[in-house]
């Protein structure tokens, strides 16, 4: 058997996995070119966070054009079909994409920690250009780290029939493991540690407010709270699909050697999922890209924004003080209620 061509599998998940990929391509390019393009036309939705969700969707679409076609036309047609100067390419994309994607979704935890928690700091650490050339920076340094064991000669890209995908085949086992430990260790240990150390603090911020305990939101608007909210829910369901795919890894490398297709394809499978949430999740949880979503879907031209990076809506930010006091002052006991317009995410 060709080392291009899948295992035998049964014409039913010949039939689902082909659907289930194209499907996956083609949403998240379509709702991911949404989110770049609501950036892009609505001045009021470009702040110094929301880089980080630009960045997050140009990962996507890259990752569902380049790893997701050849993925998709591979379990389509039961072997690699397209050439092996884009097999070197998608190989390279998998192992990019992947943990830019982890670490971007860190920048935007500590992004969240020091508006929400420590907001003396963010303006010298996130204003500006910062944001752009702190994520610049981080990318370049990954993409070094992932083509080092090929200017080194220790690793090439390469077609696995089994996760159906191309990828870094080592040349020896001590290599595989100094790259494979350096991924769990650094980009995914690390950063999730880091994730949940900035999201328990801005959930503890967030809860002292609301007790009276707590005067460190002072200035910092209702939908940065809000924000926060969705951007915690969209690192929960990356981290979901995370885990289980670097579990698998781990599973394959170091116990099974070799995996049966129907385990190993659930590699790429999570990997495509992830770039479909960014566009699902805030065309559910966020007002301001939902309004967006529905003017791209109905032609509708936007108005003149107000540019600002201290809220997402079109209405002025005020701060959560001054909504407190508002609102104690008309008789409202509802102090869990952050959005103007009354909108909750959790």
């Amino acid at each position: 058997m060709s080392k291009n061509i899948l295992p035998p599998r049964s014409t039913g998940l010949i039939i689902f996995e082909s659907v289930a990929s194209i499907a996956l391509v083609i949403l998240s390019v379509v709702g991911n070119i949404f989110i770049f393009v609501a950036l892009c036309r609505n001045p009021r939705l470009r702040n110094s966070t929301n880089i980080y969700i630009a960045a997050l969707a140009i990962t996507d679409i890259l990752n569902a054009c380049i790893p997701g076609t050849l993925f998709a036309s591979t379990l389509v047609s039961g072997r690699m079909v397209l050439s092996l100067p884009v097999c070197l390419l998608s190989g390279f994309m998998v192992h990019f994409l992947a943990y830019v994607s982890m670490i971007t979704m860190t920048l935007t935890a500590v992004n969240r920690y020091f508006r929400v928690v420590k907001p003396q700091y963010y303006n010298s650490l996130f204003g500006g250009k910062r944001s752009l050339l702190m994520l610049g920076c981080l990318w370049l340094l990954v993409a070094s780290f992932v083509l080092y064991p090929t200017f080194v000669g220790v690793g090439r890209f390469s077609f696995n029939p089994a996760i159906t995908i191309c990828a870094y085949r080592f040349t020896s086992p001590t290599a595989e493991t100094v790259f494979t430990l350096i991924v769990v260790f650094v980009v995914v240990l690390f950063c999730l540690l880091l994730v949940c150390f900035s999201y328990y603090h801005v959930s503890k911020t967030i809860r002292e407010h609301k007790s009276g305990a707590h005067s460190s939101l002072r200035g910092v608007s209702a939908q940065e709270i809000n924000l926060s909210k969705v951007l915690f829910v969209l690192v929960l369901a990356f981290v979901i699909c995370w885990l289980p795919t670097f579990a698998i890894i781990l599973v394959i490398r170091v116990i099974l050697k070799k995996a049966p297709h129907e385990l190993a394809v659930m590699i790429p499978f999570l990997f495509q999922t992830t770039s479909v949430l960014n566009p699902l999740l805030y065309g559910a949880l966020s007002p301001p890209f939902k309004r967006e979503f529905r003017k791209l879907l109905t032609f509708q031209r936007n108005g003149n924004a107000h540019v600002s990076d201290q809220g997402l809506t079109s209405a002025p930010s005020l701060p959560l003080d001054y909504i407190s006091n508002q609102s104690s002052k008309s008789g409202s006991n509802n102090r869990s209620n952050y959005n103007q317009n009354g909108h909750h995410f959790l």
